[in-house]
This record gives C-alpha cells, sequence and structure tokens, in this order.
C-alpha cells in the first residue's frame, strides 16, 4: 500500500481505498471536566496549570510529567522529563502494577485524568495500547458514526474503551472482548474507575469465539453500529466474515481497525476494499504507537488505521 497524496486515490492490488487526514481537536460527550484550572504566570508570560487541572491532563508528581501549558487558551503538551525514581516507586511485572498509579494520579469518575495517567504510564512502560494520536481519531470516528451498540475486539487494559465510551451518545454501550483475563480484570477496573462501568461490559475469550454472545446482546434484527479491531492482526478478516456471517454487521456498521500498515493486515484490507464493492473504506494515517525504544536504530514506522462503512452483500 502506499499513497500519492492526503486526498487521492491508493493502489496496490487494485485497492481504491482512499487516504484522509489524521485526528483533530475533540471533546467528551459523557465526561465533562467542570473544575476552572488555577495558573501561575512565569516570567516568559506563559500559563501553567496547577495540579489539580485534570481535565488538561495536568499531572504533577515528583517530576514525573512536566503537565500542560496554555499558551492563547489552547492546551499544549509539555515535553515529559523522566523521573528515573519512577520505575521503583512504580514497578511494571504484571498488568495489574499499573492500577496504584492511576488511582494515585486521577480522581475516581475523571476520565481525562485516568487516561492522561496511563499514557504517562505508557512514557516509562512502553505499552501496546491505542495511544493518544490514534485515540482522538478514534474518538472521532465514533462520535461521527453516534453508535447506540458498539464492539471492541482487543481491550488490553482498557485505554481504547475509555476513549469510545467518552464519545458514545447517552443511550450507546460498548460490549468488548478481550482474550487475556488478566488484561481484561485491569480494564474492567480502569473503566469502572473511569465512570463508565455501566456503559461498557467486558467479556473474556476469543473474538471469534464470543461473537455468539455479542448477537445475544442486540435486539432481534438489530447489528452493531460501530466495530472496533485491535487484537489478533491475523484474525482480522475471519472474525469480521465471523460477524458477518451471524448479522452483527449490517447496512451503515461502521468497521475501524488499527495497525492495518504495521504490523499489517493485507488480507483485512482487500476484503474491506472500496473496490471490492462490500464497503467504503478510507485509510487514516498515523504513527505506529508501540515505540520499541530497546531495538537498536528503532524508528517508530508510519501505521494507519482503517475506517470503513458496510453498503452491501456481495455474497
Amino acid at each position: 500500500w502506499r499513497s500519492s497524496s492526503s486526498s487521492s486515490s491508493s493502489s496496490s492490488r487494485g485497492m481504491a481505498t482512499r487516504v484522509k487526514g489524521g485526528s483533530g481537536g475533540t471533546t467528551t460527550e459523557r465526561s465533562r471536566c467542570s473544575t476552572t484550572p488555577a495558573s501561575t504566570s512565569s516570567s516568559s508570560g506563559t500559563q501553567r496549570t496547577s495540579q489539580r487541572c485534570r481535565c488538561l491532563g495536568g499531572i504533577s508528581r515528583r517530576g514525573f510529567v512536566v503537565g500542560h501549558v496554555l499558551r492563547g487558551g489552547t492546551a499544549v503538551a509539555a515535553t515529559l522529563v523522566k523521573d528515573p525514581a519512577f520505575y521503583s516507586q512504580w514497578p511494571y511485572a504484571q498488568p495489574s502494577d499499573i492500577l496504584p498509579f492511576i488511582k494515585s494520579q486521577a480522581r475516581e469518575g475523571d476520565a481525562m485524568a485516568v487516561l492522561a495517567a496511563m499514557q504517562t504510564f505508557g512514557d516509562y512502560y512502553p505499552t501496546y495500547f491505542l495511544h493518544e494520536e490514534k485515540a482522538k481519531i478514534l474518538a472521532r470516528l465514533v462520535k461521527e458514526a453516534k453508535p447506540t451498540r458498539a464492539v471492541e475486539l482487543g481491550t488490553f487494559l482498557g485505554y481504547s474503551a475509555i476513549w469510545t465510551a467518552m464519545s458514545l451518545p447517552l443511550q450507546g454501550t460498548l460490549t468488548c472482548v478481550e482474550f487475556e483475563p488478566k488484561h481484561a480484570a485491569v480494564a474492567r477496573e480502569l473503566v469502572r474507575y473511569a465512570g463508565f462501568g455501566e456503559v461498557v461490559e467486558i467479556l473474556e475469550g476469543e473474538g471469534a469465539q464470543r461473537i455468539p454472545d455479542l448477537k445475544e446482546r442486540m435486539a432481534p434484527g438489530e447489528v452493531a453500529s460501530f466495530v472496533f479491531f485491535d487484537h489478533c492482526k491475523p484474525c482480522y478478516l475471519p472474525d469480521l466474515q465471523a460477524m458477518e456471517d451471524a448479522g452483527l454487521i449490517g447496512t451503515g456498521t461502521t468497521v475501524v481497525a488499527d495497525n492495518v500498515l504495521y504490523p499489517g493486515a493485507p488480507d483485512f484490507l482487500e476484503w474491506v476494499d472500496t473496490s471490492m464493492g462490500r464497503y467504503k473504506t478510507d485509510l487514516i494515517p498515523a504513527d505506529f504507537e508501540y515505540d520499541q525504544v530497546w531495538k537498536k536504530d528503532w524508528v517508530r514506522p508510519r501505521d494507519a488505521l482503517s475506517h470503513s462503512v458496510y453498503v452491501a452483500d456481495v455474497s
């Protein structure tokens, strides 16, 4: 796959998928922080948010994060200055080790502070979750789709589930499937702590095995209005086809998939390609989220989210 420009068609094996721009600004519909941040002025005229301004992610703990700054009323992410003491105070040997840090940094019910703390933890311990650039794209796509029944395959620790839950309309629900029980347990707790325990349900198991359970949660004749894939990349296509066969995918269903370029899911992309007639698909460029800094000469590769809308059954 390659693109000649952000607005042109891309071609590989006949692909007619368009490439769209990346993330934009997002607002939350389910969780809003009404806290007014205190600020102090520096000699340079830059205002810094206080530690209590959770809605801007201004977390400050022994220098672990330098917080955000306000320039012209806009929150701008400051540079992270890593504190070596972080690793001894917050060791990470198992998934549940993230919980004490999150709860030390974020108030219960403050979803944006929970996400900011997860991002900070991931800066110290590179962690395979969506990260902010792609999360903002996902949130925008959820807002555009306005789904009442959303499904996620591959939840890990709940980062993308919280972003999705924040972006759902008030009547919307999200059902997630996570293969690893330890990850599912942490995701449930973080989703609950962020304030979405009544909105998000997390099932354990393989995606294909839980499709009957997903179907049971739909009303007769109802389809999933939004599906997000971020699990086993070779599983994308068979799981999508199984969802189609089960009647979970219907006209207007939005299907978003991560890592379709790196590590890659070429068979899935071919299936959802616009030229095949089943879906109308765009690729949205974004950096690969898992920064493997321990690898010599590592350069973060460019990746993309695929955004597909089901239009027809061509079988």
